[in-house]
Parts: structure tokens; sequence; C-alpha cells
């Protein structure tokens, strides 16, 4: 039974939930007309940003305020171009805000659910938002520890449906919500298994739902133990890695790829019979860099396999396995010429070959290679700025492909200034998020934590938290 704008009962496990969603206009001021600030043209390059000269289409960033603040920031896109957004106020006790825009993201209004006009769950330790590419089915989860609030919407926003249980157990962290095909598993009222995965400090553990988010139930084994077998510098080594990890996907078939840093190096979980069994497969020998981070990972339509990261040397490096992650390529180094030191670095794939890799990055980071502690407390880092970047390609496939990137905020107006990661980056919190539209456009998101005074010439210290949504335009479509 669909939920209308007033509010219904509808009983599912002994949860309840209709819910209405409100809609209100976003404060004057917010910067969003079609005037938002452009970048240059992207940079053509092959791995390890050595610049190329190269004809053809070079997209240009479209840099665009959401006019409330984020932390976290993910992106869902429905079919029909419709964007949605969590913002996370952190000085109003972590108020969160569900943001849809409907024009590209040049304006937006907020469309939270609610009940009786009144947000359904305002609070966030971990907000969330995914759009299934094929049912338009938009989700919202957000984190309370011990378990989260999911509300999903099939109208773009206009009705709701809420489950405040979401998790098939209690005590988790560092969430994912994902969905995909079934292997063997009968489904109800939706066509697809929605997976949520969580960090459980000692492992990764996941549950799904077969209902389309109103009951879930715990998978199997989790995708990662704490103490992972193979992860140390021989095979025969296991060390404590913890359980954080980064955001799952579904392919056709509907296999489950759940990526993670252990022990700093990239791994990723494979799981063919809906996560009650999993295969660690260690993904590249080259070290992942120290700190909390959140490797990526997507498959296109042919079953090819694409994982970044960054790496020990904190560059962005990609690799692709085209026979189900038995072997995997040469990782090249994607991100721009120029960029010294890079984190937080995650991709979306459209057609096979077509990527796009949002990360932060730094053209004046004092950091080097074997540097310790020591240096990224130096009076250098505390001049160091931070920038966005978007890099794209239509070779991913190809042994040494062609990148175009763009630095989407100008270089005297940084994201950030002093340290960034390596993992959490100050108001960034632990990820940013790329997604490429159903029409092909590649999309980013990003935090502005260098306002006002920080902005300024030989600014302060960061400050600010303000949501950015960037897309590129002009370039090569993606899908």
């Amino acid at each position: 039974m669909p939920v209308t704008r007033r509010a219904l009962p509808l009983a599912a496990a002994g949860l309840a939930a209709a819910v209405v969603a409100a809609v209100w206009l976003l404060p004057a001021g917010a910067d969003n007309s079609p005037k938002s600030p452009r970048s240059a043209p992207a940079e053509a390059h092959r791995s390890g940003g050595k610049r190329v000269a190269a004809g053809g289409r070079r997209p240009v960033a479209v840099f665009q305020r959401v006019g409330f603040p984020a932390g976290e920031p993910t992106l869902a896109i429905t079919k029909n171009g419709e964007l949605f957004f969590p913002s996370i106020d952190t000085s109003r006790a972590n108020h969160v805000e569900v943001l849809r825009s409907t024009d590209g993201g040049q304006s937006w209004d907020v469309a939270s659910p609610a009940l009786a006009g009144v947000n359904s769950h305002p609070i966030s330790l971990d907000p969330y938002v995914y759009a299934d590419r094929t049912t338009s089915r938009v989700f919202n989860i957000d984190l309370t520890v011990a378990c989260s609030i999911l509300s999903f919407t099939d109208d773009g926003g206009e009705t709701w449906t809420t489950n405040p249980l979401a998790c098939g157990r209690p005590v988790n962290d560092h969430q994912t919500l994902f969905s995909g095909p079934p292997v063997s598993s009968g489904t109800v009222d939706y066509p697809k298994v929605v997976y949520y995965c969580w960090n459980d400090v000692a492992s990764s553990s996941c549950s799904k739902s077969l209902d389309g988010g109103i009951t879930f139930s715990p998978t199997g084994s989790p995708a990662f133990t704490g103490v992972q077998p193979g992860s140390g510098n021989d095979e025969e080594q296991a060390s404590f890695c913890g359980g954080l990890h980064g955001h799952g996907v579904v392919d056709r078939r509907g296999w489950v790829y759940l990526p993670k840093e252990s022990c700093l190096r990239p791994w990723l979980a494979i799981s063919r019979d809906e996560g009650r069994t999993w295969e660690n497969i260690r993904v590249s020998d080259i070290p992942a860099g120290d700190g909390l981070l959140d490797p990526s990972v997507d498959v296109d339509g042919e079953g090819n396999i694409y994982y970044a990261w960054t790496g020990g040397d904190r560059r962005v490096r990609l690799t692709v396995s085209r026979d189900r992650g038995k072997s995997w390529s040469n990782p090249v180094i994607a991100d721009a010429p120029g960029v010294r030191e890079a984190n937080l670095a995650t991709l979306d794939v459209g057609a096979p070959g077509n990527v796009a890799i949002a990360y932060m990055g730094s053209e004046n980071s004092p950091w080097r290679h074997g540097c310790d502690d020591d240096c990224a407390r130096s009076d250098d880092y505390l001049r160091a700025t931070w920038n966005g970047y978007v890099t794209i390609t239509t070779q991913a496939l190809k042994r040494n492909p062609l990148f175009l990137s763009t630095r989407v905020n100008p270089i005297k107006d940084p994201l950030m200034r002093g340290t960034c990661g390596p993992g959490r980056c100050k108001t960034v919190f632990d990820f940013i998020d790329a997604v490429i539209a159903p029409d092909g456009t590649p999309y980013a998101t990003f935090v502005d934590g260098c306002v006002g005074v920080c902005a300024k010439p030989n600014g302060a210290a960061s400050v600010g938290e303000d949501g950015v949504v960037v897309r590129l335009v002009g370039g090569p479509p993606l899908r």
C-alpha cells in the first residue's frame, strides 16, 4: 500500500511507519545559480600525472554549494535525474536533513522523511543516501550506534516509508547500504535484495532485506574478520586489522563486493550467495596508506571489477580485474598532474572502461615517502592547502589509460588547510562520493572546510563544513 502525504500505519514485523516528506525552501542567499563557478578545462595525462596532448572533449567542473553543512557526503541520483544529498550540522547536535535537486544541483529543497511535519530521524552519527540504479528507490539511512533508522521513497521524496530498526543486529558503525538482484532468495514487494554492512570493530558484518528495507536479517559469516589471514607481509601471517570497510556494490549476477584496507593492504570480499559466505582477495601488494581509509569498488555490466585506493605513497591507485577477482591489472596512478598527496579516493563506473574518481588532493603538501608522524605535525603542513579533484577516463580497461582531471575549486580558495588524513579529513570526516548519472554526467561531493577568513590569502586554519556538489560538463558521457 503506498504511503500518502497523510501518515498511515504500516505493519511489518512489528515495525511501524508511514511518513510524509515535508518540503521547505532553502534559506535565502544559497549560492546555486546557473552562474556557479566553473573550473578550467580538464588536463589530459597518463599514469603518474604525466601530461599529454590530447584532442577531444575536455570537461569542466561546475562548483555548486548546496546551502547546508555536510560531512561524509554521499549522493543519490534517480533515473529521471533527481539528486539527493544528506546534510549534517555538527553545531546542532548532528542535526540531519535530506536535500533534493531537480536541476542538476543548481537549487535545492529539503525533502526529509517526516511524520506530521516533524523530521523522522533528525539526528545521525553517519548520514547516508543511496539510489538503486534500476528502480530509482532512494534510501536514507542514519546511524544511531544501537542500530540505524532507514527511510525509502519511490516517488522522489514526496512520500517515505520508515523502518526505525534497520540493521538485523544492534551496535554497529560506519555503515554502507546498497542493493542488487537476488541469487537464490525470493523477494517480496521489491525486486532487489537490500544489503546493510557495518563495522563491528572486530569484524565487518552484513545483513540483508528481502522486502525492500522493511525487515533485515543477518547474512551469514562476516565479510572480514578482525584477524585477517594473509594480511601480514606473507601469506601465512595474520594480524588484527579491525572492521572498517568501504561502500559495497552488487553486480548483475547478484554477487556482493565489499572493499577494505586490511593491515595496510587493499582487500576485497566477494560473496556469491547473498552474504552467507565470503572469499577474501588481496587486490595488490602495493601498500595502502596508514590511517582510516575507505577503498572503493564497482563492477560494470560485463563483470569487470574496478578498485581504487590511496597507496602508501598517498597517490590514487586504480586496478581492474577481468576475471571476477582472480587476477588484477598493474595498478596505475590516476591523480591529477601536480598533486603531491591525495586522500579519500572514491570511484563510480558507467559503461565498460568508463570511470569517475573523486578525491581530495594537495599540490603543496610537504609529505614525502617515508615521512613519520612528526612530518604531519610540522610547521610546513600549516601552510598546506587541499582541493577537490575529479578524474575521469573512458580507457580504464587499457594498460595505460588516458585520464582527464580537473581541480574543482580555485587554487586560491582551497577546501581545507593543514593536514587532511590519511583517512579522516577534518570536517569531511571519512569519505566523499562520486556518482555517474543515468545520462553519463559525472558528479562528485565535497565539503568546503575553508570558508570565511580561511579562504583569504594566507588564511587561518580550516573552518566550516559547507556541502558541495560538483558536476562535470562538456566531457564524454560515461554511460
